[in-house]
């Protein structure tokens, strides 16, 4: 198990360096929403024109933000926990922690989201579905961003999964992103033993 482990660790590296490209993008929309609200108001108010399509899009942009921020938020255990407990275990429990909840909780989650969002968006998209308002967006990009943030968001749990399971089995994974697992003093501690700076 642990040489499938050692092979694995690297796809999960990648895994963590696409979901940081994807975080960074989601980051960046923050600013494109609010920048197109504003643009809406000032159009709305200043001039009295409104067009749908644009006041539909900073809906659709803080879909994307929060849908496919939350991978992010979980690989850099940015996420809701209860830290007094969890702060209190040694790495190696709190990767058990982290492997019963991404397997009990966390996985199954993804999947029921994935397997239920997928027929909502092609329903969606095969018939064309419209706009609520005329002249506004589509409703199936709206629709698409269910399976794709939570496919995304089971791609980063099993890179999660494989990087608590690596910490279980007592492995080295300081050359992998630190996650969740390692906090503070261990992860300085880790990174003090690979020999990085």
């Amino acid at each position: 198990m642990d040489a499938a482990l050692r092979k694995l660790l690297p796809l999960a590296r990648r895994i963590d360096a696409l979901t940081a490209a994807i975080g960074r993008m989601a980051a960046w929309l923050v600013l494109a929403a609010c920048l197109l609200s504003v643009f809406n108001a000032l159009m709305r108010y200043g001039v009295h024109f409104a067009q749908p399509l644009l006041l539909d899009l900073p809906m659709l942009l803080f879909a994307f933000i929060v849908l496919c921020g939350a991978p992010r938020a979980l690989a850099e255990n940015s996420h809701i926990r209860v830290d007094i407990l969890f702060r209190a275990l040694s790495p190696r429990r709190r990767a058990l922690v982290d492997i019963m909840g991404h397997l009990l909780f966390l996985i199954p989650l993804c999947l029921v989201m994935i397997i239920a969002g997928l027929p909502f968006f092609l329903g969606s998209w095969r018939i064309g579905e419209g706009a609520l308002t005329p002249g506004g967006l589509p409703q199936w990009p709206g629709k698409a961003l269910v399976p794709f943030a939570f496919a995304l968001l089971l791609v980063q749990a099993l890179s999660e999964l494989v990087k608590a399971l690596a910490v279980a089995r007592g492995l080295e994974i300081s050359s992998a992103p630190v996650s969740g697992l390692l906090h503070g003093e261990d992860a300085a501690a880790s990174l003090r033993s690979s020999g990085a700076p």
